[in-house]
């Protein structure tokens, strides 16, 4: 009895140390205002931003109606218009004698970071509008922005089929950014699980994976919780200590991201190192030419327009050569000319935007990239970035329409 009892007085002097640790801990981070991350509700939220709302089909989209300034990088003031598109509005019939262009994207077309009259989208119509070939056959044209923050080619596919045919376009374009859309496209390399997939089934048919609907809020983003984020609400939220814990976690687990988003990030200009990056490029590949089908079938244009890594156009040569070599890169353009030859097999046109603004951004050493109030020549495009795509773009559309008026000749 007596070794019982002296183990429960030591049992109890360390309970009480302990809690008396607790209790001077609270009072100190109180105290000195050190705060951490409340637990807000049991739901992690994929939408990027709080102008985005979860979807079942989409994973999520742009909220209809919402709006407000954006100043996260760049600055703009976003607004959603009814149909939750960052746009004005537009009606669903295409006007008569109208050319109609509908971009599908993610964050660099979406573009929050720019106002709305800087986007390539907003550009190429007014320069669309220039066009010869189209003033030959149009009186009016309209591009029309389905862009959307962190989507990959099954969202944008999954968005043609929802949305865009509600619209009748003419001409389709994929904006593809090199950077991280074949990753978006595998369950093995993203990390944000709340979003559609697609796979190659037994017979090689390709089908979506919508399993991201049955994942528990908590399992969603395993990025964007901490071990606090398991605990009770009314514990978390009455606890200093523990809201600090989270932010010390989530903190390190963004740190971590960065380091390896930076590391998947050079293995994208690379030709795939193993089974995981195979079956991304394989499906990838396969969504883009499910796409161009689909158009096809609807009697419109298809233009895969390619989005470059950063890296890809910096304006300093040795800065790119010193990155090649460290990253064993032999060629900084591999995804593009990748893409470019699936069309060149498949019967569709890739417009590859990053030798060119390369060749733009070494010329006159300035960066198509990065805003002061993020990381320099980095991130999203800027004003001029998006100035250069809209003229390139203008004029392989406008070429092509060219090119389609000419007579053929009689055999």
């Amino acid at each position: 009895m007596s070794k019982l009892k002296n183990l429960g007085v030591n049992l109890g002097l360390t309970l009480g140390g302990l809690l008396m640790g607790v209790i001077i801990g609270e009072i100190g981070l109180r105290t000195a205002g050190i705060e951490g991350y409340p637990k807000i509700g049991d739901f992690v939220d994929s939408a990027p931003t709080r102008f985005h709302t979860s979807d079942p089909n989409l994973g999520w989209k742009l909220k209809p109606g919402a709006s407000g300034e954006w100043n996260g990088e760049g600055a703009s003031f976003v607004q959603v218009n009814s149909e939750g598109l960052r746009d004005r509005e537009h009606t669903k019939a295409k006007p008569p004698n109208t050319l109609r262009v509908a971009v599908l994207g993610d964050s660099f077309t979406e573009a929050i970071h720019v106002p709305v009259e800087q986007t390539f989208w907003s550009k190429l119509e007014r320069k669309l509008g220039n066009c010869q070939a189209v003033k030959g056959r149009s009186k009016n044209v309209e591009v029309i922005n389905f862009g959307v923050q962190g989507y990959g080619t099954a969202q944008e596919l999954i968005m043609l089929r929802k949305k865009v045919w509600d619209y009748s376009p003419d001409i389709v374009i994929l904006a593809f950014f090199i950077g991280n859309d074949v990753i978006n496209n595998s369950p093995k390399l993203e990390y944000d699980r709340y979003r559609p997939f697609f796979a190659y089934d037994a017979s090689g048919k390709l089908v979506a994976d919508m399993s991201f609907r049955n994942l528990a809020p908590i399992d969603r983003n395993e990025r964007a919780i901490s071990f606090v984020d398991r605990m009770p609400s009314f514990i978390v939220n009455n606890s200093r200590i523990l809201q600090v814990i989270k932010k010390v976690d989530l903190d390190r687990k963004k740190r971590e991201l960065s380091g390896d988003f930076t590391t998947l990030s050079t293995l994208n200009l690379k030709e795939p190192q193993d089974a995981a990056w195979q079956e991304a490029w394989r499906v990838t590949e396969g969504l883009i030419v499910t796409m161009r089908n689909e158009v096809v079938q609807k009697k419109a244009d298809f233009l895969v327009v390619t989005i470059g890594d950063p890296m890809q156009v910096r304006p300093e040569a040795q800065r790119r050569k010193n990155f090649m070599r460290k990253n064993n890169i032999q060629d900084l353009f591999y995804p593009d000319r990748r893409l470019e030859k699936l069309g060149a097999r498949e019967g569709f046109r890739v417009l590859n935007l990053s030798e060119q603004i390369q060749g733009y951004t070494e010329k006159y050493q300035v960066c198509a990239h990065g805003f002061e109030n993020s990381v320099p020549c980095g991130g999203h495009w800027n004003e001029l970035g998006h100035r250069l795509a809209s003229i390139l773009i203008n004029r392989n559309l406008c070429q092509n329409l060219k090119q389609s008026q000419v007579p053929k000749k009689q055999p």
